[in-house]
């Protein structure tokens, strides 16, 4: 199912009519998540409506991720129509790494794939925003400063948001450190997003699941003091994934592994579309608090 449009902001509305009793998954075209195991009774029929935003952005690492279009996928044992039509909407804007981004692999199973959190905040937004992923594998704050936020700047209007979640590739370059080059870019960013009307939402990155001796790491502590800190001084909203991955990674114990990519080994840094899902209902949860 898929519709060539123009860049903009659509409201999707589809009916579902269960053919047998099964989970109904929708994503669109870079497997952004709008409906994800949803229960199907057989003979049952539902309408769901959604928001979505189609861009077209020239990233550094690869050519531009959306063309003028979107394609649905649909899993699940149901009959599916639907219409799409361009729609006043606010737009919620990510900027972050491969934490954060589309991740675009539909292989293997929700253990062994990896996944963006920002690519399944449509299953959270109640349709109400429509989310526009300009995240990107390898990406840091100067990266984004010179390449990433630049679309997002030239199209931002006054009732859309900016979340900016980076640290992880930061800490990998010296010009970066937590509380210079990576805080003074955090604060540029936000203080860009509010010249524009919008709201800039720092998120803290989240932790890797790293133990040192029997300890949880604590690689991206000063990180994620430094995204506090900026998020202080420019007024900007904070989720503190950090906190919140540290504390649920100490609850979970050696469950908390299910939250990462599995392939063929476990990744202790890339969340997989369990461990995603688990993150971005909190970014969510939290953003619709800071933008209440």
């Amino acid at each position: 199912m898929r519709w060539n449009l123009g860049e903009g902001e659509y409201r999707l509305k589809l009916r579902a009519e269960a053919r047998d009793s099964s989970l109904l998954t929708v994503t669109d075209g870079h497997r952004r998540f709008l409906l994800r195991d949803f229960p199907m009774r057989v003979g049952e029929a539902r309408d769901f409506t959604f928001a979505l935003a189609v861009r077209r952005a020239d990233f550094q690492k690869k050519p531009p991720y959306m063309g003028d279009a979107i394609e649905l996928k649909i899993s699940g044992g149901c009959r599916v129509g639907a219409e799409i039509e361009p729609a006043e909407l606010p737009v919620v804007y990510c900027l972050g790494d491969s934490t954060v981004c589309d991740q675009e692999y539909d292989g293997g199973d929700e253990l062994t794939r990896c996944c963006g959190w920002g690519q399944t905040l449509g299953l959270f937004l109640g349709g109400e925003y429509a989310v526009s992923n300009h995240a990107e594998q390898g990406t840091h704050t100067a990266d984004c400063l010179a390449c990433h936020s630049k679309p997002v700047m030239s199209r931002l209007r006054p009732g859309d948001a900016v979340l900016m979640q980076f640290g992880h590739n930061d800490q990998k370059q010296s010009f970066l450190r937590p509380f210079e080059g990576y805080k003074e870019n955090l604060i540029r960013l936000a203080r860009l997003t509010a010249e524009r009307g919008a709201k800039p939402v720092i998120c803290t990155p989240i932790n890797r699941l790293i133990y040192v001796d029997g300890r949880l790491n604590t690689y991206l502590d000063d990180y994620a003091a430094a995204a506090r800190e900026a998020a202080k001084e420019t007024g900007a909203g904070l989720i503190d994934l950090h906190a919140y991955t540290s504390e649920a990674y100490l609850r979970m114990g050696k469950s908390a592994e299910e939250l990462f990519y599995h392939s063929p080994d476990l990744d202790r840094t890339h969340p997989n579309d369990r461990g995603a899902v688990f993150i971005g209902e909190k970014v969510a949860g939290e953003l619709i608090r800071i933008l209440q």
